[in-house]
């Protein structure tokens, strides 16, 4: 079970850093665009961004934590790591 939930956050914490990197390049690209991206309303913006990439790996870690193995468990199947 050690080994479910280490692997649960690891997967959530992928998930944030690629929403994260995909938010900040396209973020960076805009303000190479000319478009100034650091002022309040657009930091905002930024703080947003990143709290929905949060947001994502949270709903990951709640598929992957909670939900997937429940629906295991009523399909009839093993659950992941239950040997362990």
């Amino acid at each position: 079970m050690k080994n479910k939930v280490k692997d649960v956050l690891i997967r959530a914490a992928k998930t944030f850093w690629q929403a994260a990197a995909a938010y900040l390049v396209a973020t960076f690209g805009t303000q190479l665009a000319g478009v100034d991206v650091f002022n309040a309303e657009a930091l905002g913006n930024v703080i947003i961004g990143l709290a929905v990439g949060a947001l994502a790996a949270g709903l990951s870690a709640t598929w992957n934590g909670v939900i997937q193995p429940g629906l295991d468990k009523l399909k009839g199947g093993e659950l992941p790591g239950a040997g362990e």
